[in-house]
């Protein structure tokens, strides 16, 4: 039985299955347009996670369905179940099917994607210690790349350490916190005839500082074929605080952390490469390591 049909019959009312064509995707799973004779659906086939890092992503979508915001509501099997076990230790999500593509980068998209981060931040905590996971791409995997760097490391791997160093004592200040989305770039979110539809993909959604989710949006949407722009992130930072303002102790963090979310990624995608050689991985890590120079050499501040 396929992947469409195992899931199709569990569905409420087993549909048969239309069609199931697969789409982009991350590194933990693979998505899928599954289209049955019930409409249609998103199914992810989460294949790299755990079963404690599906059900979080899970809670993270029923608590902003309870609190209305806009992103994909998560579909119950038949008996409850909110995930169903797929092949060789990985689950099947199914998700609410909305239309919509990526948005490009301007300063629309941008005033739009700002005031719903916004109003993201001002979401009224929920209750549960779920959301208290660690940041799967915060200081502490950070350091941990970092103290495995030797001299004899890879050139890229050197940059990534140094480059920490020179960050991490400038990040020890006290401030606002809640739950970020952590990844908050254009293809993780939707967009449908000008108007913001959804933020997707809360895989990496924790309670973390509060700037971090926002200097990650600005390097989303405010370098245009990695080319910084500032003027976009001043669209962002005003429309932005029309829902939340920065306190000054975050304005003046602003600049460390918009050096600090790329190295954060880039730590991401050095990692694997300590398993095996990886093209894709090393350039991208490369393109980073050029952003956190690049925003370094700006002496951009709000």
């Amino acid at each position: 039985m396929s992947l469409a049909e195992t899931v199709a019959s569990r569905i409420d009312g087993s549909p048969s299955v239309v069609s199931c064509e697969r789409m982009s995707s991350g590194y933990s799973n693979a998505n899928y347009r599954l289209e049955t004779s019930a409409g249609a659906f998103l199914l992810r086939h989460r294949i790299n996670q755990d079963q404690s890092e599906v059900e979080q992503e899970l809670d993270i979508l029923d608590w902003l369905r309870s609190a209305a915001f806009p992103a994909p509501a998560a579909i119950r099997f038949t008996g409850g179940d909110r995930w169903i076990a797929g092949p060789e230790d990985t689950y099947l999500v199914l998700l609410e099917w909305l239309e919509g593509s990526e948005p490009e980068p301007n300063h629309p998209n941008v005033t739009s994607i700002a005031r719903a981060l916004g109003d993201f931040h001002q979401l009224p905590l929920p209750s549960g210690d779920w959301r208290q996971r660690e940041n799967p791409i915060g200081l502490k995997a950070a350091t941990s790349l970092a103290d495995s760097v030797t001299t004899n490391s890879p050139e890229i791997f050197r940059i990534f350490a140094d480059e920490y160093e020179q960050l991490r004592d400038r990040l020890g200040q006290t401030l606002p916190t809640g739950i970020i989305h952590g990844d908050l770039f254009p293809d993780n979110t939707l967009f449908r005839n000008g108007e913001l539809v959804a933020f997707l993909d809360f895989e990496d959604a924790c309670e973390d500082t509060l700037l971090i989710d926002v200097a990650m949006t600005i390097h989303g949407f405010c370098f245009l074929d990695e080319t910084w722009t500032p003027s976009l992130a001043e669209t962002f930072l005003s429309a932005y605080s029309e829902r939340r303002p920065l306190t000054r102790a975050e304005l003046e963090a602003l600049p460390t952390y918009l050096q600090w979310c790329p190295l954060t990624i880039m730590g991401w995608h050095l990692r694997p490469l300590l398993r095996r050689p990886d093209k894709a991985n090393e350039r991208r890590a490369g393109e980073l390591a050029q952003r956190v120079a690049a925003m370094k050499a700006s002496k951009w501040t709000p």
